[in-house]
């Protein structure tokens, strides 16, 4: 999802670009002397540098759930979907109060962290609230839990009292 924005994104600034930069239209009427004061003038402040988040599959976040190293797992949907059933070891925090909450995933920040919800959505909306809080080591589970549970992947369920 964070990808396919960045990609429209990208797309949107080399048209008007093309655009702008080919048509003659809005060329330029400065004289030598403002182009050069412009030249040496401090430039505007840049956007953000986008981080993209990468892809990680269902079959290779099983091989890592064993290692200590291995990134944490971030579950961002309900409690209600949480407690039917997660991964292993997730990390339990909805999208929805990820940016209020982000203090509390600060000691996975080096380590890394799988975003995965049901469908991709809601996650796609956590790894954007990482990125925007300078996490750069973001995945995001390739077929989230529909996947995980259409491949009878271990799932945690809480014991019922």
């Amino acid at each position: 999802m964070v990808r396919r924005r960045v990609a429209q994104w990208l797309i949107a600034a080399v048209v008007v670009a093309v655009a702008s930069g080919c048509s003659g239209e809005g060329a330029s009427s400065q004289s030598s002397e403002e182009v050069a004061e412009n030249a040496t003038a401090a430039p505007p402040a840049a956007e953000p540098v986008a981080v993209t988040v990468v892809t990680i599959s269902a079959a290779a976040l099983v091989e890592s759930l064993d290692d200590p190293q291995s990134p944490a797992i971030l579950d961002v949907r309900s409690q209600k979907e949480f407690d039917a059933g997660h991964i292993p070891g997730a990390i339990h925090l909805p999208y929805d109060q990820v940016e209020q909450r982000i203090g509390e995933l600060e000691a996975y920040r080096d380590r890394g962290l799988v975003v995965y919800c049901r469908t991709g959505r809601r996650a796609g909306i956590a790894e954007e609230t990482l990125l925007r809080a300078g996490f750069d080591r973001v995945w995001d589970l390739d077929g989230h839990m529909v996947e995980w549970q259409r491949a009878s992947l271990p799932l945690a369920v809480p014991a019922v009292n």
